[in-house]
């Protein structure tokens, strides 16, 4: 057996205490955080990262998951559709993302389960090729699992996917990588037979071993009604108040520049009688940059508003005054009535 010498006067010394106790590491959000989460009937937080500064910020919110999303590719590459994004790029922007969220001196919550939205055209031509680029997803990147936009297309998939310990969010009624045209970014699920194709589709990729799923776009009543018959956690993004989570991109939540008008209306704004402003004060403790760095923002910190910005949809998203009623659609009390008939008649 090894022995190593004592160093005379350390085991009781102030040194030993100091020099010795490291902080302990939080063990990262996993499956079993969220499943704790919905048996407790608290709402799941998922928000979009792209880049250093916002998976920060992330990580200081608590939040639940961290979705690099494609639509990266509108508010951070400035493109016109999420078609025109590829793998590589993906890959790229998610190892940026895990590098932060798993940076050390960040010990206040858990790290969240980081999943990568896989971009159109990476996935869905045959089982194998989607093996292939999801695998080297998750081997470049380090994350936990991907997102899939579809229905029960993607079932052999996702049963593939998970039989290797790969999580796999769904993503189901509005597929905006399905969506050719603006006018294709309409509510679904707000007629019995749309609302029957989209509750299906929760049924298969719930079965098939989806951990989570996003729902997009649909009646509150319908996100309510599939929450309560699928094991996979439900994160809504426009499905009401009653899903067991709720997501929305990081630029949205904080106000972000994502296009010419953003710019416009700011500048439109300075020419307007101004109230006291309202902005995140600027920290005492904020690191010093070099000396040839100017804060254009001071006496006003960007980072801290992101971070309370982020906070905020936390807090509201658990509490459930997020989503309200004027955010959550609706669908007509015939319709639903006729998709409840036929749907408890479902197997």
């Amino acid at each position: 057996m090894l022995r190593f010498p004592r160093v005379r006067g350390l085991a009781t010394s102030a040194v030993r205490a100091s020099a010795w106790q490291v902080p302990p590491v939080r063990a990262p959000k996993s499956t079993a955080t969220i499943r704790a989460l919905q048996a407790e009937n608290i709402p799941v937080t998922c928000v979009t990262a792209y880049d250093n500064p916002t998976a920060l910020a992330i990580r200081g919110a608590d939040v639940d998951i961290c979705l690099v999303g494609d639509s990266l590719a509108n508010v951070a590459l400035g493109r016109a559709s999420t078609r025109q994004f590829e793998l590589h790029e993906s890959i790229a922007h998610a190892r940026t993302v895990r590098e932060a969220l798993s940076a050390p001196g960040v010990n206040a919550f858990a790290e969240p389960i980081l999943i990568v939205d896989m971009p159109f055209g990476s996935y869905g031509v045959s089982v194998e090729e989607s093996m292939r680029n999801v695998i080297r997803v998750v081997k470049e990147t380090g994350a936990a699992g991907v997102k899939l936009e579809g229905t029960g297309e993607l079932v052999p998939l996702v049963e593939r996917l998970t039989s290797l310990g790969i999580l796999v969010m769904g993503h189901i009624g509005l597929l905006p990588q399905r969506a050719v045209s603006a006018s294709e970014y309409r509510v679904q699920g707000n007629t019995a037979d749309s609302a029957l194709e989209v509750y299906r589709a929760a049924k298969q990729l719930d079965r098939a071993g989806c951990f989570s799923m996003v729902i997009e776009c649909i009646p509150a009543k319908l996100g309510e009604y599939i929450t309560k018959r699928i094991n996979a956690a439900t994160i809504g993004i426009g499905a009401g108040a009653q899903t067991s989570g709720q997501v929305l991109v990081c630029t949205d939540i904080i106000s972000d520049l994502t296009s010419p008008a953003h710019v416009a209306a700011v500048l439109d704004a300075q020419h307007a009688p101004q109230d006291p402003v309202q902005a995140a004060p600027y920290p005492a403790s904020w690191p010093a940059g070099p000396k040839f760095v100017r804060s254009f923002a001071y006496p006003h910190s960007v980072g801290a508003a992101r971070i309370e910005a982020i906070q905020r949809f936390v807090r509201a998203v658990r509490d459930r005054s997020f989503p309200d009623h004027s955010e959550s659609y609706r669908i007509k009390s015939a319709e639903w009535a006729s998709f409840v008939e036929r749907a408890d008649l479902e197997p």
